[in-house]
């Protein structure tokens, strides 16, 4: 009978314990707050910043009460700021919008901090913003004439989200 209640408490200490990762989880998923919080970051005067995040699961539209799974959260990654480049300067790795390597110059590389927050002095001009994942490039994004993830910063403090959707359906 002791081991039994031991056993039992053991099991709802665990179940209150996945509940509580749960809520810390799905706290830290308000893509809106946390917009809200990094845009209150910003100190640079003249260039680009925002929020990396990682969309995951069904994200099919639902009819109430049936709920969904997909969520989007910040992510601690590594952004690359290319030369403006084009599919034809790119080496695929496969269809998920990953790549190998650019032909292209890298014009600068950020980290970004545990709310997905950058920011960044860049000149005028236009670019290809990737985001270093596992290893590979990752842009989905594209133009009408085959750029990859294309900004154009025309000066002053121009907001520029970027977020991975190869995790979520759709």
């Amino acid at each position: 009978m002791k081991y039994m209640l031991l056993s039992l408490g053991l099991l709802v200490g665990l179940i209150q314990g996945c509940d509580k990762e749960k809520t810390q989880v799905n706290k830290g998923c308000d893509i809106q707050k946390v917009h809200e919080n990094n845009a209150s970051k910003v100190t640079i005067t003249n260039g680009i910043w925002g929020t990396v995040a990682l969309m995951e699961g069904n994200c099919m539209p639902v009819i109430e009460p049936a709920t969904t799974t997909c969520k989007t959260c910040p992510v601690k990654r590594i952004i690359r700021i290319y030369e403006y480049t084009t599919f034809s300067q790119a080496t695929p790795q496969n269809g998920l919008g990953f790549y190998d390597s650019f032909t292209t110059q890298v014009i600068k590389e950020l980290d970004t901090d545990s709310d997905g927050f950058f920011q960044t002095e860049l000149p005028q001009g236009t670019y290809s913003i990737v985001i270093l994942e596992n290893g590979k490039l990752h842009a989905t994004y594209f133009d009408g004439q085959g750029g990859l993830n294309p900004v154009t910063f025309n000066g002053g403090k121009q907001n520029v989200n970027l977020t991975m959707r190869y995790k979520a359906v759709f």
